[in-house]
This record gives C-alpha cells, sequence and structure tokens, in this order.
C-alpha cells in the first residue's frame, strides 16, 4: 500500500462542501503565478532600447534646434532611418569659425557635487521672430560646409527616442554601441540565477517541506526585489537581479505543486490551467503599468512594492500532505487534512485517514482471496501453504516478476493452451511476493518501533533502528534541523500528543518515504521520462520565454504587443484545459506544439512591410505555446512521484534554465531578420512535440506516490494509443 488511493480519498473528503479549499487554492496559484510574471517580465520594459542616435557637438547642443534637423545635420541615414553609432566627423575650431555670426558664446557655472565648474555654452544670437527662419537655414549651411564624408563613433553621447520610454536603464546608463551586450547579459545573469536556485529549493522542498520553502523564498524574494529598485550602478542591479532568479522558477513550480497535492483528483486539471491564466494576466498588467508610468524606477516600485503583503501566507498555507505521508508523518498529515476540512465546515473524526487506509486494505485483501477461491474451483493452488513449500520455483518465479511483465509460460507450462487460467496464476504469484514482502515489513516495524519512541518528526526505517548511544552526528544533525524547521514554520504544537502520533507513524508508514535525485537515474522508466519531460521543458522554455522578449521586434508598439501577447495567452489555458479532459494529455501537448512550431516557421514567408502579419503568426504560436505549457505543467506533476516531485521538477527546470540563457541572444538575431529568432523558436517547437509521443497518458489515473508507483507507470504503453472514451460506474 502507498496511500494513494487513501489520500485521494481523504482529499475528497475535506473539499466536498465549502469555500477554504477554493481560496487556497486561488491563494496559491495568485502566488506561482502574478509576482514571477513582474519578477522575470519586468526586464522587457525596464531594460529596454530606445531608438537611439550620436549627440550633436556641444556648440549645436544648446541652440534649440529642432531634433530632427540636428539629427538630419549630424548623422548619416537615408529614408528617415539614421546610424545609431556614428556621426559625420565636424571639426570644433571650424564649426565655430563657421557659427561665429549666428552664435553667441558665454560662461555659466554649474554646481556637480559639492564642486563648482565654469563651462561655455553657445546660443542663438537675439533677432526678431521674422528673420527667425532665415537664422535657422544660415545654421544649416554653415554646418553643411564645414561636415565631412566620414564617420566615426559617438564622440558626445546619445540622444533616445522618448516615443515609447521616457527612462530605462539603457538610457540612465548609456547602454547601447559597444555596451549594447550589457542588457542582454544582465537577462542571461537573471537566468543562472534561476537555474542553481531551483535545484536548491526543489531539494529543500522534499526535505523540509513545500510550506517552509515557499515561505523562505517569499521573505528573501521581496526585499531583493525593492532593493533593486534603488540600485545606483548598472552592476549593483545585475547582482539583485541575479540575486532575485534564484527564486524563479522554483516560485513558480513550488506553489503549484503545492496546489496540484492539495486539489482532490477531479480538480488537478485546474491547477495548471488557473496558473496560466493568472500568470497571464499579471503579463497584462504589467503592460499596462509599464504604459502607465514609462520610467524603470517608478515601474520597478509598483511592480515590487504591494508583495509585502505576500508575507500572510506565513498564517494561510498548509503543508502538503501528501510530502507528509511521504516522510512518514501520518499524523500531521491527518491533522492538515482535518483542518483544511475544519474550515470548509466539515468534521472529519480523529483517525479517519487510518480508517481509511484499513477500509482500502481490506478490500484489496478481499478482491486478492476472491482470485485465490477461483483457482480453487478450477483445480489450482488450494492455498498459500502449499506454494510456501516450494520456495525455491516460487523464488525463480519472483525473479522473473521483477521486470514487471511476468512469463506465464514458465508458471504453467502444461496448460499454455488457456489463457485465463495463467492469468490467473501469475495474479496468484504477485499475490504471494506482495504479501511475503508485508510480513518481513512487519518484522521490520517491530525492530524499528523500539528507538526513538518520542520523535514526532524522526527520520522513517532506516535511523529508526540505530540506537541512541550509536547515532551518527550528521543523523542527530539532520532530525535537530527537521525539529527546527518544524518549530519555525509549521503552524501546529509539535509536542501535541507525541506517543500517539510516533505510534500512527509507525505503524502505518510505507517504505520509500524518502528519495533524492540521483534516484531519477536508478529506474529505468522514471530516467526515460525524465530525459523526455526535460527535453521537452527546454523547448518549451526556450520558445516560450524567446517569444515574450521578442514583442519589440515585431515592428509595432510594444507595450500593444506585450498586452496582446497576456491576452492571447488567457483563452489558449481554457482550449488546453477542454481539450486536457476530452483527449488527455499527450496528444495534446503533441497537437499543440506541432502546430505553434509552423505559426512560428511561417513567419518566413511574410515582408518585412507587412508586421502585422508576423505579429498574427507570432500570436498564433504563442497561444499554442502556452496552452502546451499549461498542459506539460500537469503532465509532469502527474507522471513524477510526490517521494521525488520536487527535486525532479528541479533538475529538469535547472538543465531547461541552461537553454534559457541563449534566450536573448536568440531574441537579438531579429537585427539580421524579424523572422529568424522565430524560426529558431518553430523548429525547437516542433521537435519537443514529436517527443512528447513517447510518454504515457495520465488522464485519469492516480497520482503516483513513491517510487515503485513511478516506475510501475506508464512501462507498457503505446506510442499511437489515445484515451479511451468509456463510461465509468
Amino acid at each position: 500500500m502507498t496511500w494513494t488511493k487513501e489520500l485521494d480519498e481523504a482529499a475528497i473528503l475535506a473539499t466536498k462542501t465549502g469555500h477554504w479549499h477554493v481560496v487556497l487554492f486561488y491563494l496559491l496559484c495568485g502566488l506561482a503565478a502574478i509576482p514571477t510574471s513582474f519578477l522575470v517580465f519586468s526586464q522587457v520594459f525596464t531594460n529596454a532600447t530606445p531608438e537611439h542616435w550620436c549627440a550633436p557637438p556641444p556648440e549645436l547642443d544648446n541652440l534649440g534646434l529642432p531634433v530632427d534637423l540636428l539629427r538630419s545635420l549630424t548623422v548619416p541615414g537615408e529614408h528617415g532611418t539614421y546610424e545609431s553609432c556614428q556621426a559625420y566627423d565636424i571639426d570644433p575650431k571650424e564649426l565655430r569659425e563657421a557659427l561665429r555670426d549666428y552664435v553667441e558664446e558665454r560662461k555659466v557655472t554649474i554646481k556637480e557635487g559639492n564642486a563648482f565648474h565654469t563651462v561655455k555654452i553657445y546660443e542663438l544670437v537675439t533677432i526678431s521672430d521674422e528673420l527667425q527662419n532665415d537664422l535657422i537655414s544660415n545654421i544649416t549651411n554653415a554646418v553643411l560646409s564645414v561636415r565631412k564624408n566620414t564617420t566615426s563613433p559617438c564622440a558626445h553621447g546619445w540622444r533616445f527616442s522618448t516615443e515609447q520610454y521616457q527612462d530605462t536603464l539603457v538610457t540612465e546608463f548609456s547602454l547601447v554601441c559597444d555596451m549594447d551586450w550589457l542588457p542582454r547579459m544582465c537577462n542571461t545573469l537573471f537566468w543562472v540565477g534561476s537555474i542553481f536556485g531551483n535545484v536548491f529549493f526543489g531539494w529543500m522542498s522534499d526535505r523540509y517541506g513545500r510550506r517552509p520553502t515557499i515561505l523562505l523564498m517569499v521573505f528573501l524574494e521581496v526585499p531583493l526585489a525593492i532593493a533593486s529598485c534603488f540600485a545606483t550602478s548598472f552592476w549593483t542591479y545585475v547582482g539583485l537581479r541575479v540575486a532575485g532568479g534564484l527564486f524563479f522558477p522554483a516560485l513558480y513550480q513550488l506553489p503549484f505543486i503545492l496546489a496540484l497535492e492539495l486539489m482532490p483528483p477531479g480538480q488537478r486539471n485546474h491547477t495548471g490551467i488557473v496558473v496560466g491564466m493568472l500568470f497571464a494576466g499579471g503579463m497584462c498588467l504589467l503592460s499596462m503599468l509599464a504604459y502607465a508610468v514609462k520610467d524603470w524606477y517608478h515601474l520597478s516600485l509598483v511592480t515590487t512594492f504591494p508583495f509585502i503583503l505576500l508575507y500572510g501566507y506565513y498564517w494561510l498555507i498548509p503543508e502538503s500532505p501528501r510530502w507528509l505521508v511521504g516522510r512518514g508523518r501520518i499524523a500531521e498529515a491527518e491533522k492538515v487534512l482535518r483542518n483544511l476540512a475544519r474550515k470548509n465546515g466539515i468534521h472529519l473524526e480523529r483517525g479517519f485517514l487510518l480508517e481509511l487506509h484499513r477500509k482500502i486494505k481490506e478490500e484489496d485483501e478481499a478482491t486478492q482471496e476472491e482470485l485465490v477461491t477461483l483457482s480453487n474451483m478450477n483445480g489450482h493452488v488450494a492455498g498459500y501453504p502449499e506454494l510456501s513449500e516450494k520456495e525455491e520455483n516460487l523464488d525463480r518465479r519472483i525473479s522473473n516478476m521483477l521486470t514487471f511483465k511476468p512469463d506465464l509460460s514458465k508458471i504453467s507450462e502444461t496448460e499454455e493452451s488457456n489463457k485465463s487460467l495463467e492469468k490467473i496464476i501469475a495474479l496468484e504469484v504477485a499475490d504471494i511476493v506482495n504479501k511475503k514482502s508485508r510480513l518481513k515489513k512487519e518484522e521490520e516495524e517491530k525492530e524499528l518501533n523500539i528507538t526513538e519512541a518520542t520523535n514526532l518528526n524522526a527520520e522513517h526505517h532506516q535511523k529508526a533502528t540505530q540506537t541512541e548511544h550509536t547515532k551518527l552526528p550528521a543523523s542527530t544533525l539532520r532530525r535537530k534541523s527537521l525539529q527546527l524547521v518544524s518549530k519555525i514554520f509549521i503552524q501546529e504544537d509539535v509536542e501535541e500528543d507525541i506517543v500517539e502520533n510516533k505510534r500512527m507513524d509507525d505503524q502505518n508508514s510505507e517504505g520509500d518515504c524518502k528519495a533524492s535525485p540521483l534516484d531519477v537515474f536508478r529506474y529505468p522508466n522514471i530516467r526515460k521520462k525524465f530525459f523526455i519531460l526535460t527535453f521537452d521543458w527546454v523547448a518549451l522554455g526556450v520558445v516560450y520565454n524567446s517569444m515574450s522578449y521578442n514583442t519589440p521586434n515585431l515592428g509595432v508598439n510594444d507595450y500593444l504587443a506585450f498586452f496582446i501577447g497576456g491576452a492571447v495567452e488567457i483563452p489558449s489555458y481554457f482550449i488546453a484545459w477542454r481539450c486536457m479532459e476530452r483527449f488527455g494529455r499527450r496528444w495534446v501537448l503533441c497537437v499543440f506544439m506541432c502546430v505553434g512550431g509552423v505559426a512560428c516557421i511561417s513567419c518566413i514567408l511574410v515582408p518585412e512591410s507587412w508586421p502585422w502579419i508576423t505579429v498574427a503568426l507570432s500570436m498564433l504560436g504563442r497561444l499554442f505555446t502556452a496552452s502546451s505549457f499549461a498542459v506539460f505543467y500537469v503532465l509532469i506533476g502527474e507522471l513524477l512521484p510526490t517521494v521525488l516531485r520536487a527535486q525532479a521538477m528541479g533538475a529538469a527546470s535547472f538543465i531547461s534554465g541552461l537553454g534559457l540563457l541563449a534566450v536573448p541572444y536568440i531574441v537579438h538575431l531579429a537585427v539580421y531578420s524579424r523572422a529568424l529568432p522565430l524560426i529558431i523558436m518553430g523548429i525547437l517547437s516542433v521537435m519537443g512535440g514529436i517527443t512528447s509521443l513517447f510518454l504515457p497518458e495520465t488522464l485519469n489515473q492516480p497520482l503516483p506516490q513513491t517510487l515503485d508507483d513511478g516506475e510501475t507507470f506508464g512501462r507498457d504503453f503505446k506510442i499511437l494509443s489515445c484515451v479511451e472514451r468509456q463510461s465509468e460506474t
């Protein structure tokens, strides 16, 4: 027994009426979506590079001439398109001599910090308004007379267009031309932080629990995000962004995992969908805030300060009952479920979880006894004692069964033609294996109950067999660290009913409570699924984020393109939800990724003079990519076992983060061709869609709890199989 059915039934009992679980569900989904969308995509606007060109010489800068006139006089260009990093060579002495009759020079004193400086400024001579046009014409001719046909890099700084942005990090620190790699580097380093942070917090989540890990991330992320608003240098800002990147995408994944593990089976589909919709809504809200503010400093403030309210989650979110059961803490898992039921107006008796466990256990044993009775009626095995005498043959059969594909021909060589009887014998042998394993576990549990009777949160099985005088210092330190985390983050009295809770945990916990990331590679089926999921994550992550960062390259208003991208995602999640419920996960993921990829690749056929056609195809690709992400998050959560879910997702996200390092550079390829980034995204999306067919279907399947559950799940599925639509009564 691995508590899979019991936890599903308990979740249904605790949430069959009331609204608290719905409120908690949306709180977790909102935590996973809105702060993270602001955190990662605010860079689209704060690091934006507006149109820019070389600043004019000081002799012309303060004359009050029209901006377009100055640019045409000093910057090379054709048909309204000007160079960004080159200017005409103009000798300053010759320019002052040519402007002597139209410009007067004077000295002014300015204060810089605590020091005063005297500088020269140039102003137009005072003339009447009627002669103003003639004066400007004379100045134009004077500049043209001394301007050379050669060009050189900008010597006097840059001028930036304020049509879309008033101030960004690029304009404040002049990160253009020779410095234009710095904004891309900043975006890349943000993903570097997320790579290592996700692995650490994934490990911490499976080691210390979902709740303390989420609270730790919230308590650290909000101050770091606020501090980045007050950065006095670009490198200070980069350092704070890297530190903030440690919490993304773990801050997105762990609340999603907790919501997935709290909800009953019928509502798990909603988890990924609601998180995706709220994430898209956060992107739309971000574009509106950026359009209203248009200044990187104030935009950073309005997208970080409100999240101080997240500290209130300390009193709201519980621990995952599935994680608690996976760690052998049955009593605490029951208490979480009883508290959830109580807030829903439902009363659950103490010990109801054990009652469910015994009931399901008895039902399984009754089913096995029926199979034994059926075999007796057909003249086969009379009972277990007779079979137990043939240990050698039984062990041989057990070895054959370890492949999870029984060799029926070896069980009954004399009745090969009778397939139904062979199946009965195979089931009998499987039942004997299970019964023997249970007997061994019961003998081990008798020894385990000798020590550590007063430690509620002690490590299960492996550490319980050690006596107090033989415990290693590392084991004691680990146990004390768990107790400290429990006292700080878990809202309960850890001393309450400690002996009774310990007895409940030890007598009813199954093995397989602990897992490490290396277990992914020890189990062949889990390993195969992990590699496929990781590749799909890389493909989806690169495509989705590249599309989001690529909005300034589509040839339309940045705010409008970003808003449309977020708005397009909202219906995409509803489409994914309906398709998942009807057609399952794997085929929907494959079709969505392939259609989105083809839409992006089609942009190569669109001339750059038709930007809205490119926008339409790009948004179609983004719609299906967002739908694919929604399906993928549900699929990966349902394929990985509970004891390894956060760690495996963290490891997969680590590898995906390596791919995300290429996102800024893929987007930068638009300087060569507007369609080039989209073509790369499309090819990657199609490849990910095809590989997703090698994953098993998870629709209407129980959530794997242990490593054995994860290994046996989907071993024998067929690649071209589809979801069977049949009514279950």
